[in-house]
């Protein structure tokens, strides 16, 4: 397995083992589904009892992605330390991020079982705190730290005060980087227009969750909400992909120049 996070000079990196993971956690819902047509079979052909016994198993499919990438991070920082990385603690930070993703899933468990109205309104609220808590930090994860962007904005536009061109490049002012893109990043290879509707696709898609307010009156049935969010996460982690793949090969192609210059 360390193979798989080395590559010679270039360092530690996330290999298409930690990519694939990613992708599995935008699936997890689907994992729940899997687990729920085995928990079907092992009963069949008895219905499921309604208990909080029986949305363990599918509750637990559907974690596994987030273990699984949670795992990974705290390898990463294992290795990192044996390496003396002072980024290391990046991974913690990661990891904890996945396991914000676990609680929601265990309060919704419980949801499924208890129809009482003196805890059914506490675990709403609770589920509700807890997912916008989830949200926001994978969303602050996702620009700072997956795309590169926004790490620095006050350092670079002090630096880059007064000579840049405005808030969008035009096509007179080519040769002058605009103060959108030193904010955001100092290289956007997809242009600052789409790099700016990926970055609002996935702000509002990592909220897409909140459709459940109004839920009654857009999907006809449970079933019909469930599968159009399953839709728009897969949907959001294509776009998402752009910027991180785009952010990995930047930060892989100036280690190889860092290195070919120390050679």
């Amino acid at each position: 397995q360390d193979a798989l996070v080395y590559m010679g000079d270039l360092g530690l990196f996330h290999s298409l083992m930690f990519f694939f993971a990613d992708g599995m956690c935008s699936m997890s819902k689907v994992f729940f589904d899997w687990g729920m047509l085995w928990l079907l079979a092992s009963h069949y052909p008895h219905p499921v009892p309604a208990s909080l016994q029986s949305i363990i198993v599918p509750s637990c499919f559907a974690s596994l992605p987030y273990l699984i990438r949670a795992r990974q991070c705290l390898i990463m920082y294992n290795v990192g330390r044996l390496k003396h990385d002072p980024k290391r603690y990046q991974h913690v930070l990661n990891a904890i991020k996945y396991s914000t993703s676990l609680f929601p899933l265990l309060v919704s468990a419980m949801q499924k079982t208890e129809t009482g109205s003196k805890i059914g309104r506490p675990l709403e609220i609770l589920l509700i705190v807890l997912l916008a808590i989830n949200a926001t930090y994978c969303l602050l994860w996702d620009i700072i730290m997956d795309w590169g962007m926004m790490q620095k904005p006050n350092a670079i536009i002090e630096q880059a005060f007064g000579h840049c061109t405005g808030m969008i490049s035009t096509s007179e002012m080519k040769k002058q980087p605009s103060c959108l893109d030193l904010t955001l990043r100092p290289r956007l290879r997809f242009g600052t227009s789409l790099t700016l509707l990926v970055f609002f696709l996935d702000l509002f898609l990592r909220f897409s969750w909140t459709l459940r307010f109004c839920e009654s009156y857009i999907f006809p049935s449970t079933d019909a909400y469930i599968l159009c969010t399953e839709f728009l996460e897969v949907f959001r982690r294509a776009v998402w992909n752009l910027l991180r793949v785009e952010w990995e090969h930047i930060k892989q192609t100036g280690n190889a120049m860092k290195g070919n210059v120390h050679n």
